[in-house]
């Protein structure tokens, strides 16, 4: 059966992710998850302070030609190669919310992530749209348990309704960074129908703690043949990786 892709992409303030399965059942050697409505309560706020690269609008035609210069290149494409597809919906959706209306630049960078990869693939990409660097470096990233209910590391559904533990399909502006139970985590804000409801979800990007069997604990991805555990529909990545991924974002 051909999977179809979806995609949530989000810059500087923006994501977009692309369509994948769902799991709900733990490995029978694990103790169950117990999981915790909401992720945090919000009264700690922490005010981003990198200063962004902006990019001009203007030059946004440029830039897809670079990208399809690099997509038609001759020979094998890079093994972890973004998918020409969901960089082009990406990239329509920045024009959309970033170029319209008289605006004349948005942020740099932009995260996608290609949720019709198994997650234990690396699947989240940061690109820099004035280099078009990113394309071929994405990092692993968990999904919603609602999504993969075998527990096979595929997506298989995605939701925007309140305790469903979906992940959601589209694009999201990246909000405040505040401290919770899993410790730093960046608010999201969904910009369309299909996953406007982000932030009353309490769908962040967070990561955890190492010592924890859960996500991408090493003992935890052995036992489950390199998957990582699976979330209430955050975004999920490994610790060394959340304040990379949370600088773009804010």
């Amino acid at each position: 059966m051909l999977k179809c892709r979806g995609i949530f992409w989000a810059i500087a303030g923006v994501w977009a992710l692309t369509s994948a399965s769902a799991a709900f059942a733990q490995e029978t050697a694990l103790p169950p998850i117990v999981f915790t409505p909401g992720t945090g309560d919000g009264t700690t706020t922490v005010n981003p302070v990198p200063i962004r690269p902006s990019f001009s609008c203007a030059g946004l035609p440029q830039v897809q030609n670079m990208f399809a210069m690099s997509y038609a290149q001759s020979g094998p494409q890079p093994t972890h190669r973004l998918d020409p597809t969901l960089l082009n919906q990406a990239l329509a959706s920045y024009a959309k919310y970033h170029c319209s209306y008289g605006r004349i630049s948005g942020p740099a960078l932009i995260v996608v992530v290609d949720f019709a990869k198994k997650s234990n693939e690396p699947r989240l990409y940061r690109i820099d749209l004035r280099t078009g660097q990113g394309l071929d470096d994405p990092i692993r990233v968990a999904h919603g348990i609602g999504s993969d209910p075998n527990d096979d590391g595929i997506t298989d559904a995605f939701g925007n309704v309140q305790d469903s533990l979906m992940s959601s399909l589209g694009p999201a502006r990246g909000g405040e960074i505040y401290v919770g139970i899993n410790g730093y985590s960046l608010r999201l804000d969904g910009l369309e129908p299909s996953n406007d409801a982000m932030r009353a979800r309490d769908i962040v990007v967070h990561s955890y703690s190492p010592s924890l069997m859960r996500y991408f604990n090493g003992e935890l991805l052995m036992m489950r043949g390199g998957r990582p555990g699976t979330s209430e529909g955050c975004f999920v990545v490994e610790p060394d990786k959340r304040d990379w991924i949370m600088q773009t974002l804010v």
